[in-house]
């Protein structure tokens, strides 16, 4: 075999010069035209593997990350809500008038200060504890139960009737209703 030392390309014995170049061809052997023509690994392949492997640990890592953050936002957002000091609870009261206790111009005690002149808390509690609606002794009411004449013609009859500015509450079999004023006509005892 012969090579062009220009460019390196291969001829038959038969040839003299380059096809290409012209230059002048020169004789070499098999072992050269081996090393030179051998395939040899193409280190493009590490370049596939590392980018792979870097891809997986970037991955990897904003997985813990994002685990990370998402847990502190949930305890962050968990902690108000288990906190160790009692929080306020906003009961309903009902719509009644306040008294007003105005000044006594005596400077004598009343029976509620103790002898040492310091006015004692009142004996009042707000409960949040359910309103039971039935009960013993509930609907046992001397003179009858209660019937409820609506302006509709219909009637209700109640084991207990109660009036306030909001209407008339009943009471009947544990289960309590208001009625709007233009509702009710009357209220009798049987």
């Amino acid at each position: 075999m012969k090579r062009c030392p220009q460019c390196l390309f291969l001829y038959p014995d038969s040839d003299e010069h380059c096809d290409f170049d012209k230059t002048l061809l020169e004789d070499v052997d098999d072992a050269e035209i081996e090393a030179v023509t051998r395939p040899t690994r193409p280190k493009r392949r590490v370049l596939p593997i590392v980018a792979a492997v870097g891809l997986l640990l970037g991955v990897f890592a904003f997985a813990i990350v994002y685990y990370a953050v998402s847990r502190q936002t949930q305890e962050a957002a968990a902690a108000p809500q288990t906190s160790s000091t009692p929080v306020p609870v906003a009961t309903p009261q009902p719509a009644s008038p306040s008294p007003t206790v105005a000044p006594s111009p005596s400077p004598s005690p009343s029976p509620k200060t103790p002898v040492n002149g310091t006015p004692s808390a009142a004996h009042t509690r707000a409960s949040t504890d359910p309103v039971s609606t039935s009960g013993p002794g509930m609907g046992n009411r001397q003179g009858g139960k209660p019937v409820i004449t609506l302006t509709s013609g219909g009637k209700i009859e109640a084991d207990e009737v109660w009036r306030t500015k909001d209407g008339v509450w009943y009471r009947r079999n544990g289960m309590v209703t208001l009625l709007k004023r233009g509702q009710v006509k009357s209220i009798v005892t049987r």
